[in-house]
């Protein structure tokens, strides 16, 4: 009996273990079943959220590129009425509202105030620029062009980007005289004033004296420049065509720059094809070997030594003497963000100065000959750093789009991944680097 009862005691002993191991296993089963749905949910919502922020991104791209088409053709018929309503209520015949063609041989001709304007500067600006030119536009055997003129007519074309034969329909010569005087006017300016009004020192008080304008103006310690480039378009020849053309499918040439506190170059480079990236146009560049080769005092920042360096922006690889901004994305901490805040108003110093070069000088508007492309650019930017800093007056109607030829082509856009470079494409993380920037944040924070 007692043998019955412990079989029977036995077989409900294991019958219950065997319902709390079946119970165990469906609730693991059950958990693993509400994991796995959870995260397919989770996964879902992911998907929708891309899906939704790259639609909502395309629709934002697709709603600015309309809105900017708009604003111009608005500028453009704007410009257009304000133009037949002026003629309207002026009234004067056409050989009234014509300008008067101006003497070229006359040597003592004085321009007027309208005249200086479509030169861009003011007439102290026109006769500096006489007095140191004046040796170097002598006119050819033959050529009845004063020295004065030579120079009114170059300035004219380059800054209301004419065509040769509008200025020849206006000075009363022949094209052919106009091209010269252009050619003449940009090789005196390169002979003249490339070396004094164009140089980068990097003697040690000269680049503390940078590093003070900048620090007062941004706040970040041992910038001493931004280094930024612009496109620019040109005319190349058939043979040489997909050289020059760029990611937005149009040909140019690129300008790199370094600018300073008040907006004046202080290295120009204007000899890379517009299908090159900036990165390798940088390393190919003078200003790479030169700041590569650069021995400057260190400064002492939060304990660490921190080499004086430029500012770029996201086409730039990271180097030890070139910053670049935190890559955006959801993932950027407090001080990431604030040191790109400063950095974004460190680069609006090129950012104004490449907007006044182009607004001012409307040929670098225009497609160039790539054959005198370089020269023309170079000269626009020794102009601009002149007249900058002679202070002469800057019209922002200069900027306004008055017909098709005056809208600004889009400019390419380049990633740069690439950290350090020592040699070939080989990435190199400078720990030195990082605990600069995390120095920068840190003080961009406390500031």
């Amino acid at each position: 009996m007692e043998t019955e009862l412990d079989q029977t005691d036995r077989a409900t002993s294991d019958s219950a273990m065997l319902v709390v191991q079946i119970v165990s296993e469906y609730r693991t089963m059950l958990q693993q079943q509400i994991v796995l749905h959870l995260k397919r949910q989770r996964d879902c919502l992911a998907r929708m959220r891309q899906r939704f922020l790259s639609k909502l991104a395309h629709r934002l791209h697709r709603n600015y590129v309309l809105y900017d088409r708009t604003r111009r053709r608005m500028l453009m018929d704007v410009t257009l009425i304000n133009t037949r309503g002026r003629n309207t209520r002026r009234r004067k015949s056409i050989r009234e509202c014509a300008v008067p063609v101006v003497p070229p041989s006359v040597s003592g001709y004085e321009f007027d105030e309208t005249q200086f304007e479509q030169f861009r500067m003011d007439q102290d600006t026109f006769q500096f620029l006489f007095d140191k030119l004046e040796p170097e536009l002598t006119p050819a055997p033959g050529v009845l062009l004063s020295t004065r003129m030579t120079q009114a007519v170059a300035i004219y074309v380059l800054g209301s980007g004419k065509g040769y034969g509008s200025a020849a329909a206006k000075f009363g010569m022949d094209s052919d005289v106009v091209h010269d005087c252009v050619r003449m006017f940009c090789r005196a300016m390169m002979n003249v004033f490339r070396k004094q009004v164009v140089a980068m020192a990097l003697d040690d008080d000269s680049i503390r004296q940078a590093v003070k304008e900048f620090e007062e103006f941004v706040g970040l310690p041992q910038m001493f420049g931004i280094v930024g480039c612009l496109h620019i378009p040109i005319k190349p020849s058939s043979k040489e065509l997909v050289k020059y053309v760029n990611s937005k499918g149009w040909s140019s040439i690129i300008l790199q720059v370094v600018v300073d506190r008040n907006g004046r170059f202080v290295d120009v480079s204007c000899e890379h094809p517009g299908h090159m990236n900036p990165a390798d146009m940088l390393i190919n560049s003078t200003l790479y070997q030169r700041m590569e080769q650069l021995e400057a005092t260190t400064e002492t920042v939060a304990n660490s030594n921190v080499l004086p360096f430029l500012l770029g922006d996201s086409k730039y690889p990271l180097l030890p003497w070139l910053i670049t901004p935190y890559t955006t994305g959801e993932c950027m901490t407090t001080p990431e963000r604030s040191f790109n805040v400063y950095a974004a108003k460190g680069r609006s110093c090129i950012d104004k100065a490449f907007d006044r070069l182009v607004g001012r000088w409307k040929v670098l508007n225009r497609c160039i000959d790539h054959n005198e492309a370089s020269e023309l650019i170079i000269t626009c930017c020794i102009l601009h750093n002149i007249v900058e800093q002679r202070e002469s007056p800057y019209l922002d109607a200069w900027n306004e789009c008055h017909g098709e030829e005056d809208i600004t082509p889009e400019q390419p856009h380049w990633e740069c991944q690439i950290v350090s470079i020592d040699g070939e494409e080989t990435l190199i993380f400078s720990d030195s680097f990082y605990s600069y920037v995390s120095i920068c944040s840190s003080c961009c924070t406390r500031w």
